[in-house]
């Protein structure tokens, strides 16, 4: 039968765009993939605000979780104000155990998001927050025991609050996608300098009782304002389609014609995902992979780095875990857990800026971040993420210099003030949350929650180690203090030269062309040969294994 061919829509319940299909009963092919781009262009540029608002309204109420990291990284500054301390070590755990245990809550956060759905394991990031400002609400200066255990439930839930740029980035259109991850650093700054002014402001159980109330609130807002996530539905509840299309159809509750696309990419992906996986089982009598279902079974529970992964996992993984180690010894988190008695250091004196108190000061230095944040997210959606990082991790070397140049008790202390505070704001236009904000772009949806909370326990981990070895590191002030300084400029400029070379951009990009560049990515052969080996044996053994 002879088939002829025309252009035509295809009409169905998941697709509005061009596709090819050949009908043997009609004898007529549909035929159309020579427009699928123009018509996927037409439809982002016809995006208007009423479109993005509600993914806007769901990200904004979720990065609400984050402010609460800013506030839990200077909160032993404004305990500072309440407590003196006399002990190098008992400082150092205040700031520390914190940090200690927020790989804890990283880790759990990424088995309970594809356990129970992102939106619920929100819900439950805000209980250890509540019970953290619970205790500190009726704590007293004094008793340490309790400020201990607050920090120990304020590090669980801050872990846990680490994959909220996992959920942005699955709601997130494509095209809005970066800037909307980009709210990750202002709202992280806004916990800074609200954090900051209201320890200023208020009296010690004024403060941990607002905390509280923010806490709670937020806890309201995001039952109230968050869809759940459609990828998370499609991938690993694929019963549950019908959800899938409600909560696509909340993100998009105008543009017929974008919630079409959107759930044409969410089916497609869906089925490219199961392909692979069907086509990745071993041979039934493969001895090097299991010798039966159960067997694999098991395996799969095991965790996802028990099981050999493609290359649009490892890689992405071996990158970001390089970018946070880089990250954690560039010295940006210790300026901020640190920041009153860094500033004493480098001025040498007991009071930073004379008539004015350290919490003055904070509360300028937060404002000052907060600026620096809302114009690195206006600016990665024009050069992209890439650049910042490089210029952020270029500015942070050259000021950690200048503070390592011209520190000293015989110093003016106006250059390294302002090496410090230059230091901090250009940590904010990128080192200091793009490489969170990337675990949500770079790997893909199969993995994201699992390999990310990985990723973010192990930079925690080396935040861990950072922040306690940090005071004794510039306890005897000067020479030490310009020692640090130098290592924490080599550790930046190594953070720039590594994101030139191995770092892409992921500026307006869809996660399956992000994988893609992994997957094309130039190599070490070792990973090819392993793979070729794995092959042949599975191959042999199932030659010569009877049926």
């Amino acid at each position: 039968m002879a088939y002829s061919t025309f252009t035509t829509p295809l009409i169905s319940r998941n697709s509005s765009v061009w596709k090819n299909h050949q009908s043997l009963s009609n004898g007529i092919q549909y035929k159309s993939n020579d427009i699928i781009s123009h018509v996927e262009q037409n439809v982002t540029s016809k995006l208007s605000k009423g479109d993005l608002y509600p993914q806007i309204l769901a990200s904004v109420v979720a990065f609400l979780l984050v402010t609460q990291p800013g506030i839990n990284m200077v909160y032993s500054n404004i305990f500072l104000n309440h407590y003196e301390f006399t002990d190098v070590s008992e400082l150092s755990w205040l700031t520390s155990i914190l940090v200690l245990c927020t790989p804890i809550g990283a880790i759990s956060i990424g088995v309970i998001m594809d356990r129970i759905g992102r939106k619920n394991a929100f819900l439950l990031t805000c209980v250890p927050l509540l019970i953290s400002w619970s205790i500190a609400s009726v704590a007293r200066p004094e008793n340490m025991g309790l400020i201990y255990a607050c920090r120990f439930f304020a590090g669980i839930g801050g872990g846990m609050t680490s994959m909220v740029v996992v959920y942005v980035s699955e709601i997130a259109h494509s095209s809005y996608r970066q800037v909307l991850l980009s709210l990750n650093s202002v709202f992280f700054s806004v916990g800074v300098l609200f954090a900051t002014t209201v320890g200023s402001l208020f009296q010690w159980q004024a403060v941990n009782v607002i905390f509280f109330t923010f806490t709670a609130v937020t806890t309201v807002l995001l039952a109230i304002f968050l869809p759940e996530s459609p990828a998370w539905l499609a991938k690993f509840r694929t019963d549950r389609m019908y959800d899938a299309r409600s909560s696509m159809r909340r993100i998009y509750p105008r543009n017929n014609q974008v919630f079409a696309e959107e759930m044409d990419l969410l089916y497609s992906k869906t089925t490219a995902d199961e392909t692979a996986a069907a086509d990745a089982q071993p041979p039934p009598h493969c001895s090097g992979c299991g010798r039966s279902a159960r067997s694999r079974r098991k395996r799969k529970w095991c965790g996802w780095w028990r099981s050999p992964q493609p290359r649009t996992v490892t890689r992405p993984v071996r990158v970001l875990a390089t970018v946070f180690l880089l990250q954690q010894l560039s010295g940006c988190y210790p300026v901020i857990f640190y920041a009153v008695p860094v500033m004493r250091s480098v001025a040498c004196t007991a009071n930073v800026v004379g008539p004015y108190s350290d919490m003055d000061a904070m509360v300028a230095l937060g404002a000052v971040r907060l600026l620096t944040s809302v114009a690195a997210c206006a600016l990665s959606t024009h050069v992209g993420r890439r650049p910042l990082l490089i210029a952020s991790s270029l500015a942070m070397a050259c000021s950690a210099a200048l503070v390592a140049l011209t520190c000293g008790p015989t110093a003016a202390p106006l250059l390294p003030l302002v090496g410090v505070a230059v230091f901090a704001c250009s940590g904010s236009a990128g080192v200091l949350v793009f490489p969170w904000t990337l675990v949500g772009e770079l790997l893909p949806v199969s993995v994201r929650a699992a390999a990310g909370a990985a990723l973010v326990a192990y930079a925690y981990t080396l935040m861990f180690v950072v922040l306690k070895a940090f005071p004794y590191a510039v306890a005897d002030g000067g020479d030490s203090v310009a020692m640090t300084f130098a290592s924490f400029a080599a550790a930046s400029l190594a953070m720039a030269a590594y994101v030139y070379v191995r770092l892409p951009e992921t500026m307006g990009k869809r996660f399956d062309e992000i994988e893609a560049h992994f997957a094309a990515a130039s190599d070490d052969d070792d990973d090819d040969d392993d793979q070729v080996g794995h092959d042949a044996r599975c191959k042999a053994t199932t030659y010569s294994t009877p049926p």
